[in-house]
């Protein structure tokens, strides 16, 4: 979006957040158009779209449309100029422009420039009656908000054109009216894929989204937008099966594309940018996805300061240092999206909702746990009003508010929270789909948390099955079901079944994830738990210090993963009486604990003890205080 198009942007979001009532005017292109209803189509607003129904203006409907919504005081009419195009249906608005205001709500109009001519030529006292024109300026937009990874059409040049006809006249077919037809079969085919995605049917999905590609690189070439908007789209089913190279590869190409088109700095290629590194971070290669957050973020600034994409992207970049522990510099890169958003959209907006659970997970991961707790809320009050109760998102915000419970150790409230997910995804998505397996293993956590180890392991075994069945036995998700299974097991002392699975689990985020992802940490330092639980310390050893490396290597030392890390293997090796090595690791935990903010003295007090106790064992000669204060300087 073009630069001054921010003002516009500002008075929508101040008309949806302030106005009372009045009739506002957008002057926008139909793409413009397009991104605008984009961006508010999951607020507190109605949208109509005379583009999707055309029919000439007419009170009578528009009144009954309005009615239908009693508790809504915005309304969006896009491409308004279908709608005034005969003389009659300009009189009809003119004639109805103090009906119009009766309503008491407040309607926007976008239309196009010649929508607006049509207006001050032609409905003179409607147009009079507006109360703010609000003008946006046109280029070839793109909505990349919330990963959606939509993009408009670029306009064939005169050039492609040609080639479009040669490609055409070789297959002997008439020109325009085949390759409308041929593009609106591909267009056909990416709807069925996104519904096959949304059923959790990828394998589906990526066949129908290559038979569209298929046809549009034959009728548009290789190096077109909207190859890229397609290969988008398949990028994303990858990642939802855990393909993330393919993925990847995708993405890499789309970049080569947008800036051979576009250039470096234009909002197509900033959104490239921004896609690639979603896959970085899915792989945690969160360096790499940094960098390439802040150069899509450094593109995003210079044209569109205050805008949704722009929010969007501060919010991606503060996943990233989230996902590092970096929890101040995620905090405020979480409010500077809110503001925008806040501003832009409204405070009771689906993407503001979002950015409020986003904060409520740093908070949390910080023990910060009443304001954790107000924005989860928050979060769930928007959904509820805006979705429903039985909305597949709102039950994921039940989940959420769920985890702040179970930090708490409140486990009988997380337990209520939680079944009320698991039915609205048994409902509303059914038995054998991936959100309603991750319900299961959400309360299976919780049963296991309270010792009902047998109810766990029933829901494991449903997600485990769910899984297999719709991601396969070599995807991410079903590695954690693996790992989850294993973990009650383990806690029943069953080592040897634990033993199995955690290794399926290790093996899968090898292969697939690598062996620097966070994850394969995770699977190293579980394994390596399993040894230790039966005394064969040195495979336990072996496997603790391959997690530490990759923790410490990606997440840092102050990590509270690393931190866990540091805290086994000093235990490890005390109980061993290797004393001098778990003063060491002992020394670790406490340098990055000891002045942690919101860390509470008993824990404090456990950490002093344990590196005290452990200096003592090594007949260290001197004062034990003197030598800590010399050690954490």
């Amino acid at each position: 979006m073009e630069e001054n198009n921010q003002e516009g942007y500002q008075e929508l979001g101040w008309i949806i957040n302030k106005s009372e009532e009045g009739i506002f005017l957008v002057i926008a292109s139909e793409g413009i158009q397009k991104e605008i209803t984009n961006t508010y189509r999951h607020g507190l607003v109605q949208i109509y779209d005379y583009k999707k129904n055309p029919e000439p203006y007419s009170f009578n409907s528009l009144s009954a449309w309005v009615n239908n919504f009693k508790e809504t005081k915005v309304f969006i009419i896009a491409n308004f100029q279908f709608a005034i195009q005969e003389e009659e249906a300009l009189k009809r608005l003119d004639f109805s422009r103090d009906m119009i205001e009766n309503l008491g709500k407040n309607f926007i109009f976008l239309t196009t420039p010649y929508g607006d001519n049509m207006l001050a030529a032609g409905a003179y006292n409607f147009y009079s009656f507006i109360k703010l024109r609000i003008i946006f300026n046109g280029y070839n937009s793109y909505n990349n908000y919330n990963n959606d990874y939509n993009y408009n059409i670029k306009s064939v040049k005169a050039e492609e054109t040609t080639s479009v006809k040669e490609r055409l006249a070789e297959e002997k077919e008439p020109e325009p009216e085949k390759l409308k037809e041929r593009l609106a079969e591909a267009s056909n085919l990416i709807e069925q894929a996104k519904d096959e995605s949304d059923k959790a049917q990828y394998g589906n999905s990526e066949k129908l989204l290559l038979k569209a590609l298929e046809i549009k690189k034959k009728l548009l070439g290789e190096e077109h937008l909207e190859i890229t908007k397609t290969l988008n789209k398949l990028a994303g089913v990858y990642i939802k099966q855990g393909r993330y190279k393919e993925a990847e590869k995708l993405y890499k190409k789309n970049i080569q594309v947008c800036k051979k088109i576009f250039g470096e700095e234009h909002p197509n290629t900033a959104a490239s940018y921004n896609n690639l590194a979603n896959a970085y971070e899915n792989q945690g290669r969160y360096k790499e996805a940094e960098e390439l957050y802040k150069k899509s973020l450094e593109i995003s600034g210079i044209l569109e300061r205050e805008h949704p994409n722009t929010a969007n992207k501060y919010n991606n970049l503060a996943n990233i240092y989230e996902k590092q522990g970096r929890y101040k510099e995620a905090e405020e890169l979480y409010k500077k999206s809110l503001k925008i958003l806040e501003k832009i959209l409204g405070k009771e907006h689906k993407s503001t909702a979002t950015i409020y659970n986003n904060l409520a997970v740093v908070y949390e991961k910080q023990e910060r746990y009443k304001e954790a707790e107000k924005l989860y809320k928050e979060n769930l009050h928007i959904y509820e009003k805006i979705l429903g109760k039985e909305h597949p998102d709102t039950a994921i915000s039940y989940n959420n508010l769920a985890s702040i419970y179970k930090s708490q150790e409140k486990y009988k409230e997380a337990e209520k929270l939680l079944k009320k997910s698991l039915c609205t995804h048994e409902k509303v998505l059914g038995r054998e789909h991936p959100d309603t397996a991750t319900s299961y293993n959400n309360l299976a956590d919780i049963y296991a948390k309270q010792g009902k180890y047998k109810e766990a392991e029933e829901l494991l075994k449903k997600s485990l099955y769910i899984r297999e069945e719709i991601l396969g036995k070599k995807h991410p998700d079903t590695a954690i079901s693996y790992n989850n299974l294993a973990s009650v097991y383990r806690n029943q002392g069953r080592y040897k079944e634990a033993e199995e699975l955690y290794k399926k689990s290790l093996c899968i985020r090898e292969k697939v994830l690598g062996n620097n992802h966070p994850d394969t940490a995770a699977g190293y330092s579980n394994l390596a738990t399993i040894y230790d639980n039966q005394e064969k310390y040195d495979m336990a050893e072996k496997f603790y210090l391959k997690s530490l490396g990759i923790r410490e290597r990606i997440l840092g030392k102050n990590h509270q993963n690393t931190i866990y890390t540091y805290n086994n293997l000093a235990r490890l090796y005390y109980k061993q009486e290797k004393y001098t090595y778990a003063l060491f690791y002992f020394l670790s935990v406490y340098k990055a604990l000891a002045f942690k903010p919101g860390l509470d003295s008993a824990s404090k007090k456990t950490v002093y003890e344990n590196l005290e106790t452990t200096y003592n064992k090594c007949n260290m000669e001197g004062d034990f205080n003197k030598w800590l204060e010399e050690k954490i300087k």
